[in-house]
């Protein structure tokens, strides 16, 4: 009898500490679970503000040589090629502002929108687009987009490895991954790594494809 009853107390320690582990692994997998959910949310982050950035280096690049060569040159002064952009981006800024279609835009916002808006028609004529090109030809601005987006990236605890940027649609769009690493119990799941990719795009710059002299295609890794 008690011969028994010692069998029958370690038959239950036994289907105690099992259905203890079976916890503890059910525990584990969901917790990685809220961890990959988790990094999925911290990829998309970081891949919509790497996707921001670079549109906000290209507009304040390109802005910052057309302005430079009508505010600080002779001939810009003389020629007027651009016909005081910075006038019109202010007044059509203004006039955006005061449309109800822009009710929920940020005054930066309107501002780039405006600057959008107005180098795309002057870009029709065909005298402002080769000026541009020739004033673009060595600023590098596609490089300085690339580092802003790679500092980006890193800034937020993103991986270089299998980053891409690629322009589609006249907008700048960005993958990249933050890693996640598993949570293990008693050796189950240990180890696990994994880069969790999201994808983002930045606005729609309607002058993009006209300037940009890179490949559309970016790898982020070298």
């Amino acid at each position: 009898m008690w011969k028994s009853i010692r069998n029958e107390d370690g038959n239950i320690a036994l289907f105690v500490l099992g259905m203890l582990s079976i916890i503890m692994i059910l525990l584990v997998f969901v917790l990685n679970l809220g961890a990959a959910l988790a990094t999925k949310e911290d990829s998309a982050t970081t891949v919509q503000q790497a996707s921001l950035s670079g549109s906000s280096v290209f507009y304040e690049e390109v802005r910052k040589v057309i302005y430079d060569y009508e505010d600080e040159t002779l001939e810009g002064a003389l020629q007027a090629f651009f016909e005081d952009i910075e006038e019109d981006v202010n007044d059509r800024a203004s006039a955006l502002a005061n449309s109800g279609a822009y009710n929920d835009w940020s005054r930066n916002e309107i501002e780039v929108e405006a600057f959008d808006q107005v180098l795309t028609e002057e870009l029709n004529k065909d005298v402002v687009r080769q000026k541009l090109h020739e004033l673009l030809r060595d600023e590098d601005i596609e490089q300085k987009v690339i580092n802003e987006v790679k500092e980006t990236i890193t800034g937020n605890g993103g991986k270089l490895e299998g980053a891409v940027l690629y322009i589609r649609n006249n907008q700048f769009y960005v993958r990249a991954a933050n890693e996640m690493e598993g949570i293990s119990f008693d050796e189950y799941m240990e180890g696990i790594k994994e880069n969790v990719y999201q994808e983002s795009a930045g606005p729609q710059i309607d002058f993009l494809d006209e300037i940009w002299n890179y490949s559309n295609t970016i790898p982020l890794d070298n």
